[in-house]
């Protein structure tokens, strides 16, 4: 990444490059058996099993390749937009907990529940940040 590199881009690439680590290391926790069960398993305080790994995962993959183009506008709207879907699996999670029982999740006391929150809500303002920086370079530059 470049010196040029928007807010979003750059905390795209790490939050992704986090969320591909914790899905990776949740497979030793897991293994690959009971895919959507509840199997018990925790990472972190996080109820987990091998679908919730994949999810982790595939989030992560997103953030990390949108953060690697040069498209910054595509960068910054995978930042909101995984930042509205944690947002949404909070509300989701609390609400009606019985649907989210595949990612071995239960209900509002459930530890993911506080991280889909905190991590939602960051996203999404750094993505609203970051959009906001890249529109007021581009009215100093006249392109806007």
């Amino acid at each position: 990444m470049s010196a040029n590199t928007s807010l979003a881009q750059r905390v795209g690439l790490a939050f992704g490059a986090f969320y591909v680590a914790i899905g990776v290391i949740g497979f030793f926790v897991t293994g690959f058996s009971g895919f959507t069960a509840e199997t018990g398993h925790e990472l972190l305080g996080v109820a987990i099993n091998p679908f919730h790994n994949i999810a982790h995962i595939g989030i992560g993959l997103i953030l990390i390749i949108f953060a690697m183009q040069k498209n910054v506008p595509a960068a910054e709207g995978a930042v909101m937009g995984v930042g509205l879907f944690y947002i949404v699996a909070f509300v989701i999670g609390v609400y009606a907990p019985d649907n989210l029982t595949i990612l071995s999740m239960h209900g509002s006391g459930d530890a993911e529940n506080f991280n889909h929150i905190v991590n939602g809500v960051l996203l999404l303002t750094i993505g609203l940040l970051s959009s906001g920086q890249t529109q007021a370079a581009m009215r100093r530059q006249g392109l806007a």
